[in-house]
C-alpha cells in the first residue's frame, strides 16, 4: 500500500518518469512575504505579497493582498492586486479589485469586478513596445484661469401703465 517505487515503471523494462505535481505551492491566508517569488508550477495566494510574483499559474484568492508583478502562463484573481499583470489568460472574478496595467492575450472579466488601469492586448510572437506618452498631454494647462464671470442682470421690466423702462 505504502510502498516505494523501485525505479521501473509497470510496464516493466524502462524507469519510472517523474511526474510534476498539480498541486499548488500555497501561500496561506495568515503569511506575509516581501520580496519575488518564481515557480515553474502552480502558486495560490491566500495572504500578502509584497513583491513580483513568476509562475506558471497564479491564483490571487479573496483573501489575497498582492502589490507587485505577476506573469504567468494563467492569472486568476478574485483579491486585491496592485502593480502589473503580465499573462496569456487573465481572469478577474467579482470579488477582484485591480489597479494594475494589463498585457494579454485574452481576458474575462466578471461583472461585479473592480478593475482601473490600462489594458493591453498581445501576442507571445509579437514585440510589444508601449506607446510613450508625453507629459504635457497628461497634465493640465498651468495657465491662470479668468475669474468667473459676474451673473448679467436682465434689462428693467417696463412697468405695467406705459411708464418707460428708463424712468427706473
Amino acid at each position: 500500500m505504502f510502498s516505494r517505487a523501485r525505479g521501473k515503471d509497470s510496464e516493466g523494462g524502462g524507469t519510472a518518469a517523474v511526474q510534476k505535481s498539480s498541486v499548488p505551492s500555497i501561500i496561506s491566508a495568515d503569511l506575509r512575504i516581501t520580496g519575488n517569488l518564481e515557480s515553474d508550477g502552480d502558486i495560490q495566494i491566500d495572504g500578502t505579497v509584497d513583491g513580483d510574483i513568476r509562475s506558471g499559474r497564479i491564483t490571487v484568492s479573496e483573501t489575497a493582498v498582492v502589490k507587485g508583478a505577476l506573469e504567468a502562463e494563467t492569472v486568476r484573481i478574485a483579491g486585491k492586486v496592485t502593480g502589473q499583470i503580465k499573462a496569456r489568460q487573465v481572469t478577474l472574478l467579482k470579488s477582484a479589485k485591480v489597479v494594475a496595467d494589463v498585457m494579454q492575450e485574452s481576458i474575462a472579466v466578471e461583472p461585479g469586478a473592480s478593475f482601473e488601469g490600462n489594458c493591453r492586448h498581445y501576442t507571445r510572437d509579437a514585440v510589444v513596445t508601449p506607446t510613450p506618452r508625453k507629459v504635457e498631454a497628461l497634465v493640465a494647462p498651468t495657465m491662470p484661469r479668468k475669474p468667473p464671470v459676474e451673473a448679467v442682470k436682465p434689462p428693467p421690466v417696463a412697468a405695467v401703465g406705459g411708464g418707460s423702462p428708463q424712468a427706473n
